[in-house]
């Protein structure tokens, strides 16, 4: 008896050993991985692995294929399973969730692997066919989600059943694949794409600024670092004691770093020293690691090197104490910015818990050439692991994908609406722009004087904000970025006052000032002839020139700095992960904490063919808005806050929202070499008040093209775009508006500021914006309907060359947002 009581008692006491091993352990022991390449990997199949084609590599700027003997590193991404994504959809809930075993319990890039990434088994596979068409496997990240290796160009071409091509885009030579790739029919299921077959990267969103410390030349007025605490309230924060001290930020980019600029940056903006790491191992007056396998860059002139040094010098500005990690990829013969993020993720130890990137590239382009699904499986990674990532929201406005297209001098969108990517995944957090609404400030209201010298610490308090845009004939499409992704449902934890309900997730999330014509920040950087900009303080000279930035560039290093100080606040060194599901509810239950932008909009000019122009994008209203997001954060307020309000949900919200789509007449007959006219219904389903993206295709009608003009109002109901002004009201306001600028620059009207942009702005600069507003506002975008019951009607036009044949052929609009996709035909018949 007393045996069987002891049994009893031995049993319990090991139920409870596990019960609390299961407790402590709760999502792993998921058991080896099994293989999932069950076949014979050759190449008497193959597959193709769609989504791998670069947009621009294109007929017309085809160069021919390169020499066969280039050398080529190139990144194999792999697929998880439907099991493997649901279980990775409940962990980042869990480790989201206050109460749940597994709150900020953050995996490592082994722990990753062990549980979603491919089984040893299926490695050893895929490495026996690398190798046996030719190839060096350099490295297997511990995550065991992607495989790099290298070879050349004539073994990629064999392998890969594809020929690689040289070409000359914007005078700039890059190479491609000029066909999607193929891989053996057994690693089908398993390949998800490849980074590296060409060297299109994504683009930095910085641009090279315009006016307004205060400048003692021409009383302009620019950002430093204590100017951007003082504005957005960060000193509270330093009083206390929080300084970054302890936490660690990675910042990537693809071109080295003088590590004498930005010692000469914190120096003159009175930071401590702290120098960014590593120094570069083949140059030690450089700073970057650069990824392993890739070469090393150099100095890449031009804005790569602003880049870098922009992320690098502001993304230890705030949390001034922390340690910037700088992380390189080669843009030339590598993945550049994505080799940087995907080591910054993949190894072990992962080298910080907050990732900068200010690199982006339109939605549709980046579901085209792999990258929108080379980033989601990335990022994913990135937030189990506990690691932050801020990205840009884009710098052309609505119309992302005008941003460098080669086909258009991007003064006006030709491509319509679009979101920038990686800013528009929901596992990063997007930083829109926004510009001081302060006005001359006669009366030192918010910005001291300068008499006799500069005043590097000029700003008085928080200035009241509009949403960033610029745009104009001078400058082209220079606004915040904004709107819905076309891909990606909205997430549970985007919600409140604001947000629309379009079934998408929206962009931006949080805005900080980005102008680069009305107070930018300064910075240290190379002139293309690669000298130093700053030589004394931040002038090339005694009374030289500045190098000043603006753009959404700039959200993602600043913001970084406030994640370090959220980190350090609350003893998170480990990371905090994706921060959207604390930003949201915390702007509900305490709007005190951000500064809720109401002014302005991210409009551009939109000329679609046959359509007289008008402008698409979003007005910034009372909540959140698809031009400044939440708005911008009174940093001190939110730092103070972050751990006062229950996490929202990250899973995607559970939504019936749809919309119908039909065109109106189903038949239209255009006479060759003229325009056709219709209306474009989209109907709203469940409360649906979103826009979509369209796209217009024609069949059998030669050249024919078609376009679908998006109306200015972003939800049913609820117009949101500018009231029209008169001609000779919008002529006055801007004569007069460019007249003020130009007498404002004093006695160096353009010679302060070494700037791209407004070298642009030639002498006629009032004149050109003024005529070219004249000639915008003949039209206007009456033609939307906000009725909700009825819908939004869409103008639409199909234009037929005089070389089209006579006959009959087809338009089809697709309209797409969050995952949604419908599509409505019109037969069109040709005289």
């Amino acid at each position: 008896m007393h045996t069987k009581k002891t049994g009893s008692l031995k049993a319990l006491q090991i139920g409870v050993i596990l019960g609390l091993l299961c407790n402590s352990w709760p999502l792993f022991a998921q058991g080896p991985l099994k293989d999932r390449v069950l076949r014979t990997v050759d190449n008497s199949q193959m597959t193709v692995i769609r989504g791998n084609g670069h947009p621009s590599a294109r007929s017309e700027f085809d160069q021919g294929r390169v020499d066969p003997a280039m050398p080529m590193q190139l990144t194999m991404t792999f697929k998880v399973t439907p099991a493997q994504q649901a279980d990775l959809d409940a962990l980042l809930e869990a480790q989201q969730q206050r109460g749940s075993p597994d709150y900020h319990r953050w995996l490592t890039p082994e722990q990753y692997g062990s549980r979603f990434g491919l089984s040893q088994g299926d490695i050893n596979k895929v490495t026996a066919w690398l190798e046996s068409a030719g190839f060096q496997v350099q490295s297997v990240p511990a995550s065991q989600n992607m495989i790099i290796f290298r070879g050349t160009a004539q073994q990629v071409e064999a392998a890969l059943r594809t020929e690689i091509h040289r070409y000359v885009v914007n005078g700039e030579r890059h190479f491609a694949n000029a066909s999607e790739p193929s891989v053996p029919a057994a690693l089908g299921d398993v390949v998800l794409g490849f980074s590296g077959l060409t060297n299109f990267q994504l683009k930095p969103r910085a641009l090279k600024a315009g006016p307004r410390f205060t400048s003692s030349l021409s009383q302009n007025h620019f950002l430093t670092p204590s100017d951007f605490a003082t504005i957005y309230d960060v000193t509270p924060l330093y009083q206390k004691g929080f300084t970054g001290i302890g936490q660690t930020i990675v910042v990537v980019g693809q071109s080295d770093v003088v590590l004498s600029d930005i010692r000469a940056f914190r120096s003159n903006s009175g930071l401590p020293a702290n120098d960014p790491q590593p120094i570069n191992k083949n140059n030690s007056s450089f700073v970057g690691l650069v990824v392993p396998g890739d070469a090393d860059p150099g100095l890449q002139a031009g804005d790569n090197l602003d880049e870098a040094n922009l992320d690098v010098e502001w993304g230890g500005a705030i949390a001034y104490n922390a340690t910037v990690i700088f992380i390189v990829g080669d843009p030339v013969n590598g993945g550049g910015v994505n080799d940087a993020i995907r080591y910054a993720i993949t190894t072990s130890p992962t080298p910080g818990p907050v990732i900068s990137t200010s690199f982006g590239e339109c939605e549709a382009d980046a579901l085209a050439d792999g990258s929108f699904a080379f980033y989601q499986t990335l990022t994913q990674q990135a937030n189990a692991e506990g690691i932050t990532i801020l990205g840009p929201a884009g710098d052309t406005g609505a119309a992302d994908c005008d941003f460098n297209n080669p086909s258009n001098p991007t003064t006006t969108s030709t491509l319509g609406l679009a979101v920038d990517i990686p800013g528009a995944l929901p596992t990063v957090t997007s930083m829109g722009g926004t510009g001081f609404t302060e006005g001359a400030d006669t009366s030192n209201t918010y910005w001291k004087p300068a008499v006799g010298a500069d005043v590097i610490s000029s700003a008085l308090q928080y200035i009241p904000e509009g949403a960033w845009n610029d745009a104009s004939t001078s400058i082209g499409l220079a606004a915040t970025g904004g709107g819905a992704s076309t891909i990606t449902a909205k997430p549970a934890w985007q919600a409140g006052t604001g947000v629309p309900n379009d079934g998408a997730r929206d962009v931006p999330d949080v805005s900080f000032n980005a102008s680069p014509l009305h107070d930018p920040y300064l910075f240290c950087s190379e002139t293309t002839s690669l000298s130093p900009t700053c030589v004394s303080g931040f002038r090339n000279g005694p009374a030289g020139t500045l190098a000043a930035v603006g753009g959404t560039s700039v959200g993602p290093p600043v913001m970084a700095g406030v994640v370090a100080l959220i980190n350090q606040s609350t003893n998170q060194a480990s990371g905090s992960g994706n921060i959207n599901r604390i930003l949201y509810p915390l702007s509900a239950r305490l709007p005190a904490a951000f500064h809720d932008v109401q002014a302005g909009s991210n409009q551009v000019p939109f000329s679609p063919p046959c359509v007289t122009s008008t402008k698409i994008g979003y007005a910034a209203l009372p909540g959140y808005d698809l031009a400044t997001g939440l708005g911008s954060l009174d940093i001190s307020t939110v730092v103070s806050n972050w751990t006062t309000v229950a996490p929202a949900s990250t899973a995607n919200a559970a939504s019936s929202v749809d919309f119908s789509l039909s065109l109106a007449p189903s038949q239209l007959t255009v006479k060759r070499g003229a325009c056709g006219t219709g209306t474009l219904v989209v109907a709203p389903v469940n409360g649906f008040t979103g826009t979509p993206s369209f796209s217009c295709t024609v069949a059998a009608l030669g050249s024919a093209t078609c376009a679908v003009v998006p109306a200015a109002s972003t939800a049913f109901g609820a117009p949101r775009d500018f009231p029209e002004t008169g001609w000779w009201g919008v002529a006055a306001v801007t004569l007069g508006a460019a007249a003020l600028l130009l007498a404002g620059f004093g006695r160096s009207p353009l010679g302060e500021l070494r700037s791209r942009a407004w070298s642009r702005l030639a002498p006629g600069f009032a004149l050109g914006i003024a005529l070219a507003i004249m000639i915008g506002c003949g039209s206007s975008s009456s033609s939307k309907n906000s009725d909700a019951a009825s819908g939004v009607n869409y103008s639409f036009a199909v234009q037929v060359p005089s070389t089209a044949p006579v006959g009959s052929g087809t338009v089809t609009v697709n309209a797409a947002i969050g995952g949604i996709n419908h599509s409505a035909q019109m037969t069109v018949t040709t005289q």
